[in-house]
């Protein structure tokens, strides 16, 4: 594992580079820890233009090649923002599914031993985690950042350079701090308002907890079997579970009930024990999963069941 930088990084800018046709270079930058650029720059005669940075004598060479004014201008400045970087210019791009991220070295651009293009050599190496060790997959990325990965040029400046930077350095933006806070609080709110409900109620909140986690009731909630209040089963496997539902409870009921499972365990390939109050400690037992006030808070909140759960106790 590569060594992470100890201090926040603070770039000036932020670039979107995409490593060859295709994603063509991709493999060798990431094993070699650089960054490539085309454009012809691997030619002995630009390459020596852009080290002198006779930037309009570069343009003028791609027009002379028949490129259009607009886009030898184009070639031109990519070219000079890559030439130029002072190791402040963060520069980004997506390559097996996670976001990369490095700032080159202050040595100057070095020509590719292909002879196509020209190189910087990225300070430790691309790296795709964040400075706490997290993986900075697309899945969990903004899609602001990951329609980059579409762009059709070669580079280009990131518009949501705040927003990078904060992921890179593991912290979190405002405004999903704010949500984040009140996310906390509620969940906290929750177990109080659980013990305010009847236990039909509750029992019933709990059936739509996991009719929203793809559980299938298949038998009545509550009723006379003592062992049973919910019968489920997951359509995606077969899987066929019993949930106890208990207000209040201790670890004497709760192994008294497990017991009773056992009776039936040929039915039933799990039992869930679910409660909002009391503190049972569960035996070794792997088919019985115990579901508290604060994991049933979590998965309230994110059921949406929120606002059900309000309305029943206000």
């Amino acid at each position: 594992m590569r060594d992470m930088p100890t201090t926040l990084i603070s770039p000036k800018s932020v670039r979107y580079i995409k490593l060859g046709e295709g994603g063509k270079w991709e493999k060798e930058c990431l094993e070699k820890g650089i960054i490539r650029i085309g454009f012809g720059s691997g030619r002995p005669e630009r390459f020596q233009l852009c080290s002198s940075g006779r930037w309009e004598d570069l343009a003028a060479s791609y027009v002379a090649e028949g490129k259009d004014k607009g886009t030898a201008n184009r070639f031109t400045k990519e070219l000079r923002l890559f030439c130029q970087d002072d190791g402040a210019t963060l520069w980004i791009t997506f390559m097996a599914g996670f976001l990369q991220w490095g700032m080159v070295e202050m040595a100057p651009p070095e020509l590719h031993p292909d002879g196509d293009g020209v190189l910087r050599r990225v300070r430790g190496g691309w790296r795709s985690t964040d400075l706490k060790g997290n993986p900075l997959s697309k899945d969990r990325l903004a899609g602001a950042l990951t329609k980059l990965a579409a762009y059709r040029g070669t580079s280009c400046v990131v518009d949501v350079a705040p927003y990078v930077i904060r992921r890179v350095n593991a912290q979190k933006m405002p405004e999903v701090e704010r949500a984040l806070a009140a996310s906390r609080e509620m969940s906290l709110s929750i177990p109080a308002l659980m013990r305010m409900l009847m236990p039909k109620d509750f029992e019933l909140l709990v059936d739509l907890v996991f009719s929203t986690s793809g559980w299938q009731r298949i038998g009545v909630v509550g009723g006379p079997q003592d062992t049973v209040d919910l019968e489920l089963v997951l359509p995606s496997t077969r899987e066929r579970a019993i949930v106890q539902v208990k207000s209040k409870t201790t670890t004497t009921e709760l192994a008294e009930y497990i017991a009773k499972f056992g009776e039936r365990a040929d039915f039933y390939d799990r039992m869930f024990y679910v409660y909002h109050s009391g503190e049972p400690r569960l035996p070794d037992d792997r088919r019985v999963t115990l579901i508290g006030p604060e994991q049933l808070a979590e998965l309230v909140l994110e059921s949406g069941l929120t606002g059900w759960l309000i309305e029943k106790v206000s």
